[in-house]
């Protein structure tokens, strides 16, 4: 019973994550899925956010588009998945604001991550790709930021209450 809930969990934090990153491809770079992924690994812990970033990545590309990019969407996910699970002893102690700065700072390493695939043709072209991208990677810095304030309250008390019937 108990790896059912936990499989249900992650496919219903996957499912939003996945709708949520489809439904805004309007407004480039904003999505609510980084956000999602940062909360789930700041509850959850490490494991939880990696497999989110995971499911996340071949769940919307199926439908976006999979290419060489997805791979390194599941490396940029997944590293903040784990990042924000090493975070998870502490993050109840860190301001709100601060927990949003550092959900800001995310979009913009995912993008330098997922920028990293054109290290194949030289560091000039990985450095011009790279800064080519900045604003669009402003922007998913600052629709995390926002996401973070407006999400984090509800989500958070959600899944910190979803935590304790797991006993995790």
């Amino acid at each position: 019973m108990l790896l059912t809930r936990k499989i249900a969990l992650i496919s219903l934090l996957a499912a939003l994550s996945i709708v949520g990153r489809i439904y805004m491809t309007a407004i480039p770079n904003v999505q609510p899925s980084t956000v999602i992924i940062i909360i789930t690994g700041l509850v959850f812990g490490a494991r939880f956010g990696l497999t989110l970033a995971l499911l996340t990545a071949i769940g919307s590309d199926l439908v976006l588009g999979i290419g060489f990019f997805t791979v390194m969407q599941i490396l940029a996910w997944g590293v903040i998945g784990l990042a924000s699970g090493f975070l998870s002893h502490v993050h109840k102690k860190v301001p709100m604001l601060i927990m949003a700065v550092y959900a800001g700072f995310c979009g913009y390493l995912f993008g330098f991550l997922v920028s990293l695939n054109v290290l194949i043709g030289g560091v000039p072209s990985f450095i011009a790709y790279w800064l080519m991208g900045l604003p669009f990677d402003t922007y998913h810095a600052v629709g995390n930021f926002l996401f973070y304030l407006v999400l984090s309250p509800v989500l958070i008390r959600l899944l910190e209450a979803e935590k304790k019937k797991l006993k995790i």
